[in-house]
């Protein structure tokens, strides 16, 4: 029977047919833990919630255009590319599909000779046909996200970008570097010109598993090279710009500002995704420096060597040392995390997307699939799949929306109630079972399709019963 949010299904076809129409393969909120790091405890789904909520009805930020959708910048009636990918990202993870493909269709039309998108442009047309490197790589990854999420056609979408992007690459004495992007005459930037927050390679590991490229692997290696290179040996802040040996580069920004403070989000993320020592050995390094000065008094600004030259306390800078923490330990990831939600929404573009972004990584919800499947393939519970005697298990309905509960009557004398992953994971257990039937609290669990399980005093499988979750 279907009711608000939830639908039942005695089938296992049931469940394979409702996914395989358009149905999010992990729907909002997932609230994972990663398989390295540490999630802050002072930071909950609501502080992320509330944020987006504000995000979403802020209406100067995603206005339409010609069907499509485009994101709005600092300079009026501007979008900048770089929001395109983070907006993109960001409705990936939320399940906000139609914002997607709109965003997406924005993109797509005012892609330039060169093969990507115009650094800024207008709804009418393009500003600087240029390109930046770090918005159509998070085009790119978004387009993953996309396909992790709904599959179908993203996965193709998504291997046409990262091709594209692919030419961003150069070699400087073995190391693969990310140029600053390409304008009408070429490539701009590279060995002696690049900016170590266009590197990724959280997101380059991802793009290898997808077009089996090595060369996306290279590239995540050969940060921690750049890395190296520019951070500071102390404080380990890095520079908005420099060469790849980590010198200045030629009329750019040594300092770090707002190209360095999205740095922390962009390393951190190999770590909790993936285990990357050398991600972490920084990313603590930074938070260290960072929890000294206090997560309430970071500036948007600082020296190399951690004297503040900026004046402002804002999500972009403290959101960024945030993640970071995460890397560190669960008293400095606290610290940080007690610090971002007590900041009220900034509806200032860049704080608005990023903040964000850091957000659901701090609530668990930026997965990759890698790491739902090694979660779902650890603890089994033992059912085989077949549906005993369905008709026991017979009704199933919302009670609050805002925090899910699923209520299961008519289940007779029952020892135990399980709700599980269709892998077998155990996600939910209740052994107080009432007269009147048993509740689960599903308030963390994503979108998809699971198992009931009901056993008696013997443990034995006395019913079975799969469950959608919408």
């Amino acid at each position: 029977m279907k009711r608000s949010k939830f639908l039942i299904t005695a089938l296992s076809v049931g469940c394979i047919v409702s996914l395989s129409f358009g149905a999010a393969a992990r729907a909002y909120p997932q609230n994972i833990k990663f398989p390295n790091g540490f999630l802050p405890t002072t930071f909950k789904t609501a502080n992320l919630d509330k944020w987006y909520k504000s995000y979403k009805a802020q209406s100067n930020l995603l206005p339409a255009c010609n069907g499509g959708i485009r994101t709005l910048s600092d300079e009026s009636n501007i979008t900048k590319v770089e929001s395109m990918g983070w907006s993109m990202t960001i409705a990936a993870y939320m399940d906000d599909q139609t914002t997607f493909d709109g965003l997406y269709k924005f993109y797509k039309s005012k892609l330039q000779g060169h093969g990507m998108m115009g650094w800024k442009t207008t709804c009418e047309g393009v500003s600087d046909g240029g390109s930046a490197s770090d918005g159509d790589l998070d085009v790119a990854f978004a387009l993953v996200a996309g396909y992790w999420q709904w599959g179908g056609t993203y996965k193709d979408e998504a291997v046409k970008v990262i091709t594209t992007c692919k030419k961003l690459i150069t070699n400087c004495s073995g190391t693969s570097v990310i140029v600053g992007g390409y304008s009408g005459g070429g490539a701009y930037g590279g060995c002696q010109e690049t900016d170590i927050s266009y590197f990724f390679p959280a997101y380059f590991r991802a793009f290898a598993d997808i077009t089996g490229d090595a060369a996306w692997t290279k590239l995540a290696d050969d940060t921690y090279t750049v890395l190296a290179n520019c951070a500071n040996p102390t404080t380990g802040l890095v520079p908005d710009w420099h060469t790849f040996t980590g010198g200045t580069a030629n009329g750019r920004n040594h300092t770090y500002k707002y190209d360095a403070c999205r740095v922390p989000w962009r390393i951190a993320l190999d770590y909790l995704w993936n285990g990357n020592e050398k991600a972490k050995e920084w990313c603590t390094k930074i938070s260290n420096w960072a929890n000294k000065v206090g997560p309430a008094n970071i500036k948007d600004g600082y020296n190399l060597d951690g004297s503040a030259i900026g004046q402002y306390h804002n999500m972009s800078f403290v959101g960024g040392f945030a993640v970071a923490a995460m890397c560190n330990s669960q008293e400095v990831a606290d610290a940080f995390g007690k610090e971002v939600a007590s900041m009220s929404y900034d509806n200032f573009w860049y704080h608005a997307f990023l903040g964000t972004e850091y957000m659901l990584i701090m609530s668990g919800n930026l997965w990759n699939p890698k790491i739902i499947e090694k979660q779902d393939s650890g603890t089994s519970v033992g059912f085989n799949n077949k549906v005993a005697n369905v008709n026991n298990v017979n009704e199933v309905r919302v009670t609050n929306n805002m925090n899910r509960e699923l209520l299961i009557s008519g289940i007779g004398k029952t020892a135990s109630v399980t709700l599980a992953t269709l892998s077998g994971r155990q996600m939910k257990i209740a052994t107080e079972i009432r007269e009147s039937g048993v509740s689960l609290d599903i308030s963390t669990l994503g979108r998809g399709c699971y198992f009931v399980t009901i056993r008696d005093g013997s443990a034995n499988l006395n019913n079975g019963q799969y469950v959608m979750i919408q």
